[in-house]
């Protein structure tokens, strides 16, 4: 027997002969090759490396670096990943790619994405990288063309360059600009050689300037199975991809395919998921456009002209995962096979015309986790079999027609985390205990339905999550809702337009999450606290009762609108970072301070109208060079307008009206070319209207009312081709109104394309289900059927012209008459001759009418019959004669739209009896004169009174005969009154 030592020697022996041995079969690597180290550490160098990351690029063995992978065999570097956390801005690499990269020949796969190489080229050294089968440059910044190299990389089979931008950075957030950075305009001459290309994204690269033949090179690409090239600009038809027969994945969205869907989907059975979203498509959508097999997610959204309904989901029944094709135009009620859509999670139907109620069948969806029927025209009752969804995390049914109660078994889904049932039509007394048992809500809108929502229990919720709460117009009572102030998570509370009454308590300022808070329009009231210790996006109190001093104003917001309380005092000298800031309707006193502007790249909105300010505008609100809204008006400013606002470029309304403001318009405003709303009314204005007003091209609204302005109405001002209210009353003007009128294309044109899109201004913000924000509206003060009245209507679509209580003269141009959009024409008040021209007839949309105080002369034209929406109608004190109109609209005026004109007659100004012919004659000349309709309508007033007057005389004969031959009746009568005479003296 050989020794134990002998043994284990002869052992090792033999393994070391067998390792030897299958080294020579299997050579494993031994660390990475120094050439391809210092190519690495070369590209290392042309790196910023401020985070840190590639801090374990050192020592000898490459291999072992972040990021780096070698090959066991050769020790070539085969792998470089290099992506950064989408969500790490931080730690993104920045700097150049060396071409030293490019000695990697072995190199396999490269990904460089979610980094920021600030819009440098791609290095076309790199594209010789020819065993390179992936390359990810998602999101990496960079710009420029797209080299024609990348055509030559054979062996690529994934290729990822989409989503390129620019990085903004600021000192408040970063964000990615909306512009790409990448562009192809030779795509199709260079994809086409990617023979073995398998999956390709190169969305958000701009493609605009490809040939219309990028679909065939596409198609010749036999092993491709995703294309992704969404938002690339391409227009025109979408290519035939039908020989694609590996295709599974086609995302085409945001680009311009005006056509409607292609038949040859249907062709492609390999399809899984198809996207072609927001494409212009239109047309109807045909039952058997896809292939019936494997279609699991099927987008469509946003395309508004495609129509049709549901059917065509019958044929997905078994594999459909996602459903999306919300803001089309889809009819119809839901299939009854609904219910075989076993798989489908995701079903977005919102921004439809679906009719008819929810099924009960949707209770089969069992997988069912986000469902979006919001915005259609569904009716009926919330079907208590959507209770029995265990997975539904999502339900959106707000902008609906729907009736009943929320049942009671919605406390029973217990993955619940957003409930959105704004404006759906729902009533019922409800608790927010109903709620208790959803522990993962995180979003809740129960906004402008009929409920009645009780708030006073002291029970405390178990909402750990829940950090949207939106209760708009829900009919609350009573204090303020204490249970508010253990949400320690809740980032967004709306209890707008309901019945809260109180003080505003204090810790609604101190939780800690707080970001958007709207509780306008209540009865709340109290002071705010000195100091508001956080900032907010958006703080909206206005239409309360809160008073006392304004708060320090040095925190940051989106917008704060205190507008509308009892707030008194001064304005702070210290102002935050405020996109809009509304302080209107309190009882504000003293100057605007100068700091008004000191953060001047934020201030968008600024109202401080309907207060008591007083001193001069301050000329640095000039440095408030993003200034859309300035409103200032109904304070008692004086001085003069400092021309610094003309540095306002970005300013389109400027309301000054009100106050005590003096001097001339300063001609700096000239340089506010997109004006739109300009009022100076009810100031102390003087000098001629400054032609330069023309330039305003955009202007809508120009009121310069009570105010000193003298000499003529400039011609010019009839160049403004947007112009809806002309608004000059109250002022010195002479001379004649000009011809010119009839240019002023937005009273000539009543299309809507000329009405004022800027009614409101909305600041954005993402709510459960609709656009939140402060709703901005403007108003104008102008004379509507007979009274000066503030209106904010108008701002929307309506056209004024007033010139009234000037010293105008000369006649009425007849071109006035082409004006065929105005609703109302004030022209009194002046020295007006001549005859009221026919042409005014055709102002068809005219409510209001007024020309009195004037010198006109001759007839009424029978033409202004022709205004049938004519409600208000003011001739008087002129020097008018003959037969008034008669019929239609005139029947309805008074006697006071026709006094002061001596030589004026008829209806209304003479009495019932003179009408029938026992006064004053007719001039039967005249009536002849007067349209058919006008003779009829005198006759049939004759008659009518004869009539009336016969019923009445027939009536009290029959009453009298009564009495006097029946004793009974007449004793009953006599006793009766006697018993009243009675009643009534005691």
């Amino acid at each position: 027997m050989y020794p134990l030592s002998f043994k284990m020697t002869a052992g090792c022996g033999f393994l070391l002969i067998w390792v030897i041995m299958l080294h020579s079969q299997f050579p494993f690597s031994t660390g990475c090759l120094q050439d391809e180290r210092s190519y690495l550490l070369d590209f290392k160098a042309g790196l910023n490396l401020s985070s840190g990351r590639l801090s374990s690029w050192r020592g000898f063995n490459c291999c072992d670096w972040e990021g780096v992978a070698c090959d066991y065999h050769t020790s070539h570097v085969i792998r470089l990943d290099l992506s950064n956390d989408p969500y790490q801005f931080k730690q993104q690499l920045t700097g150049e790619v060396r071409t030293s990269l490019c000695n990697l020949q072995h190199l396999q796969y490269l990904d460089l994405s979610w980094n920021d190489f600030n819009g440098t080229s791609i290095p076309p050294q790199l594209l010789k990288l020819h065993r390179l089968e992936f390359l990810s440059l998602k999101n990496a910044g960079f710009g420029g063309e797209v080299p024609l190299e990348l055509g030559n990389m054979s062996s690529l089979r994934h290729l990822d360059i989409s989503d390129n931008f620019w990085l903004i950075q600021n000192s408040t957030y970063d964000y990615w600009d909306d512009e790409p950075c990448l562009k192809s305009s030779s795509f199709d001459a260079w994809v086409r050689n990617l023979r073995s290309l398998e999956f390709l994204d190169m969305s958000n690269v701009n493609l605009s300037m490809a040939s219309e033949h990028w679909g065939d090179a596409l198609s010749g690409l036999p092993n491709l199975t995703q294309i992704h090239l969404s938002d690339c600009e391409l227009s025109g038809n979408i290519p035939d991809l039908s020989n694609l027969t590996r295709l599974s994945h086609l995302h085409i969205a945001y680009n311009s395919f005006p056509v409607q869907l292609p038949s040859w989907f249907e062709n492609v059975s390999s399809l899984v998921s198809v996207d072609l979203s927001s494409c212009g498509i239109n047309g109807f959508i045909p039952s058997n456009f896809m292939p019936r097999s494997r279609m699991s997610n099927l987008v469509l959204d946003s395309n508004y002209g495609l129509k049709g309904n549901l059917s065509f989901m019958v044929s997905h029944s078994s594999s459909l995962v996602v459903l999306s094709l919300s803001h089309c135009n889809l009819t119809g009620v839901f299939p009854t096979s609904i219910a075989n859509f076993s798989k489908l999670m995701t079903m977005d139907l919102g921004y439809n015309n679906l009719e008819g109620s929810i099924p009960s069948s949707f209770g089969s969806l069992t997988s069912l986790r986000y469902l979006y029927l919001n915005y259609n025209q569904l009716s009926g009752q919330i079907p208590p079999s959507l209770c029995q969804l265990p997975t539904l995390s999502s339900l959106y049914l707000g902008d609906n027609q729907l009736s009943g109660a929320i049942p009671d078994c919605i406390s029973k889904l217990a993955s619940l985390n957003v409930l959105s049932l704004l404006s759906s039509g729902l009533r019922g007394n409800i608790s927010l205990q109903l709620f208790e048992n959803l522990t993962r809500l995180e979003q809740l809108d129960l906004s402008e339905n009929q409920f009645v929502i009780d708030i006073s229990t002291s029970w405390v919720p178990k909402f750990a999550h829940l950090y949207i709460l939106e209760l708009q117009s829900c009919n609350i009572e009573g204090n303020f809702p204490a249970f508010l102030s253990q949400q320690y998570q809740l980032s967004w509370l709306d209890l707008s337009d309901n019945n809260i009454v109180g003080n505003l308590p204090s810790w609604l300022w101190d939780l800690p999450n707080l970001d958007l808070l709207n509780l306008s329009n209540n009865q709340l009231e109290g002071s705010l606290p000195r100091k508001i210790s956080h900032s907010f996006y958006t703080v909206d109190l206005h239409g309360n009762r809160v008073y006392g001093s304004l708060p320090a104003l040095d925190f940051a917001a989106n917008a704060l609108d205190l507008s509308n309380n009892g707030f008194n005092g001064s304005i702070p000298t210290t102002i935050g970072i405020f996109d809009t800031l509304s302080l209107s309707g309190n009882n504000l006193t003293g100057e605007i301070p100068s700091s008004i502007c000191n953060n001047s790249d934020y201030h968008r909105v600024l109202d401080l109208s309907k207060n008591k300010l007083t001193g001069m505008i301050p000329s640095n609100i000039g440095q408030c060079s993003g200034m859309e809204i300035l409103k200032l008006a109904q304070n008692v400013l004086q001085g003069e307008i400092p021309k610094e606002l003309g540095n306002l470029q970005s300013l389109r309304t400027l309301n000054l009206n009100g106050n005590r403001l003096q001097g001339i318009i300063p001609p700096s405003i000239a340089n506010c070319t997109d004006l739109q709303i300009f009022d100076l009314g009810n100031n102390n204005f003087e000098g001629s209207i400054p032609v330069w007003i023309e330039k305003l091209t955009d202007l809508r609204i120009l009121s310069l009312a009570s105010n000193k302005f003298d000499g003529r109405i400039p011609p010019q001002l009839f160049r403004l081709q947007y112009l809806q209210i002309l608004d000059l009353p109250d002022n010195q003007l002479s001379g004649n109104i000009p011809s010119d009128v009839s240019k002023l294309c937005a009273l000539v044109n009543n299309s809507q394309s000329f009405h004022l899109q800027y009614s409101s201004y909305y600041l954005e913000a993402g709510s459960l289900d609709r656009e939140y924000g402060m709703n901005f509206a403007d108003e104008v003060t102008v004379w509507i059927k007979g009274r000066r009245t503030p209106y904010s209507k108008i701002i929307g679509q309506d056209k004024f012209m007033d010139l009234s209580h000037n010293n105008l003269s000369g006649n009425i141009p007849s071109e006035l008459g082409l004006l065929r959009g105005l609703i109302s024409l004030n022209i009194s008040k002046n020295n007006l001759s001549g005859v009221i021209p026919e042409s005014l007839g055709a102002l068809t949309y005219l409510e209001s009418l007024d020309l009195s105080e004037n010198n006109l002369l001759g007839k009424i034209p029978i033409q202004l019959l022709n205004l049938t929406f004519l409600a208000v109608l003011n001739l008087s004190d002129n020097k008018l004669s003959g037969l008034i109109p008669q019929g239609k609209q005139f029947s309805t005026f008074e006697i006071s739209s026709f006094l002061g004109n001596p030589n004026l007659h008829g209806p209304p100004l003479e009495n019932r009896t003179q009408s029938l012919g026992f006064g004053r004659q007719h001039n039967y000349k005249e009536l002849n004169n007067t349209t058919t309709e006008s003779v009829d309508a005198v006759v049939m007033d004759r008659w009518w009174a004869v009539g009336v007057g016969l019923s009445y005389g027939v009536g009290f004969a029959t009453v009298i005969a009564v009495l006097c031959f029946h004793m009974k009746w007449r004793y009953m009568c006599f006793s009766f009154m006697d018993n009243f005479i009675y009643d009534l003296c005691e």
